[in-house]
């Protein structure tokens, strides 16, 4: 990462600061007495000042018969016994209290999890305070304007319409990569190897069906349901599997020198190599072909994985036309609310441009979401590199199903309503 105060640049993007594994069972009393309190008083002035910026309500906590507000107080934040009669309330149980003061799930990772008990706006609200967690637990305080600067190595204003080449200004592009959070390479993969990647994405979408658990399903303005999205697409693949093994690709996780190896870029399957094959048809109406701005890591475990890289590979160009990515340069070294997504950051949005055959990287913690296609349908298959294991931990086995369940779930259209982009609009104002 960059140090602009400093004077030195670097481009270290490896941000972890928890063990992973199954985090240690936490009883919520023995919790606000022993470690809150311990982070209040290293980071509760700023944590408060961040929920005043954000205008938080208070919001009550309940696990299992116990409940507790957490709100804005005078000087710090507070959070006391039971349940204020104003205050929104939620509920979990002592493992989903445990994974979210732990950061391996957010609030929003616990919601679409089907893991809280709440009314909509409650959940909104929960999502709402989940930067503010992070700021008093973690020491991340919530971004403010000016925070984030956009550094050539020179220490001139970056560039950031720049596209390289694999194997070509190499510290210029690892630079670029850890400094805006995205890069894209041209001309990594042939015509032809892109034809036959395609072939086997079309094989997958004819063969996906609504309930399979393996897909997310769109439905075009003419009322045409299709799948938008094969979650196990590496394993439907063949020839996405040879490029993956190729190389040029593991060139791509060599840019930034920080280790990366094949595998689930947010890091919950470490060297178990993932990928999904994503189809965004025109004037698609319903459904997830493409995602608001959000985060890899949004559903928790950015202390744990951060930085993974997402990896593009495009079956189709991305313009306008088929239908583009969109980056916040720099977002990636900031903890952002939502709200301060819709109101509107100093940081620039980028729509990156590429043709068929080239490949887009992001970091997982880099704030991206696609934009439509206009005129002709876009394809593209997602893959990554994880960063490597540290100490040997791992999550536990039994986890991996609940982990594919919760990523299916995602395009479920009756838990649209749990996504932080819908019950965003529904977000009590004070």
């Amino acid at each position: 990462m960059n140090d602009h105060n400093s004077g030195q640049l670097t481009s270290r993007v490896d941000i972890r600061t928890r063990p992973v594994g199954v985090p240690p069972s936490i009883d919520p009393d023995d919790f606000w007495a022993g470690p809150w309190n311990e982070a209040i008083k290293r980071n509760g002035d700023r944590a408060n000042s961040d929920a005043r910026y954000l205008d938080l309500p208070p919001i009550a906590i309940a696990v299992g018969e116990r409940v507790w507000t957490l709100r804005r107080g005078v000087d710090t934040l507070e959070v006391v016994p039971g349940c204020e009669s104003s205050s929104l309330r939620v509920a979990i149980d002592e493992d989903a209290f445990s994974e979210l003061m732990q950061e391996q799930r957010t609030a929003l990772g616990l919601v679409i999890g089907d893991r809280v008990v709440a009314e909509p706006m409650a959940n909104a609200l929960f999502c709402a305070w989940d930067p503010v967690l992070r700021s008093v637990l973690d020491g991340r305080g919530v971004y403010r304007a000016g925070d984030v600067t956009l550094q050539s190595t020179d220490g001139t204003a970056l560039d950031l319409d720049q596209q390289y080449r694999l194997g070509e200004s190499v510290d210029d592009a690892a630079h670029f990569l850890a400094e805006a959070g995205f890069l894209v390479l041209q001309n990594v993969f042939t015509e032809a190897e892109m034809d036959a990647v395609d072939a086997d994405l079309a094989r997958a979408v004819e063969d996906a069906r609504p309930d399979d658990g393996t897909s997310w399903w769109a439905t075009t303005r003419a009322g045409d349901q299709y799948p938008c999205r094969i979650i196990d697409f590496a394993q439907r693949s063949d020839a996405l599997r040879d490029l993956l093994a190729d190389p040029r690709f593991l060139a791509i996780g060599e840019v930034l020198n920080e280790g990366h190896q094949p595998g689930d870029p947010f890091g919950e399957h470490f060297s178990e190599v993932t990928a999904e094959g994503l189809l965004k048809r025109v004037d698609s109406v319903e459904g997830l072909a493409c995602l608001p701005w959000h985060k890899d890591c949004d559903r928790g475990g950015h202390s744990m994985y951060c930085s993974g890289l997402t990896v593009g590979i495009c079956l189709t160009p991305v313009d306008k036309a088929h239908g583009g990515l969109d980056v916040m340069a720099g977002s990636h070294r900031a903890n952002i609310a939502r709200a301060q997504v819709d109101r509107g950051l100093d940081l620039p949005s980028i729509s990156l441009r590429a043709n068929r055959g080239d490949a887009s990287v992001h970091m997982s913690c880099a704030l991206h979401r696609s934009t439509h296609p206009v005129s002709r349908e876009r394809r593209v298959a997602y893959t990554g590199f994880a960063l490597p294991q540290q100490g040997g931990g791992r999550p536990a086995d039994t986890s991996q199903s609940r982990l594919q369940r919760e990523r299916a779930a995602i395009g479920d259209p009756s838990r649209g309503a749990k996504l932080i982009a819908d019950t965003n609009s529904s977000r009590p104002r004070p």
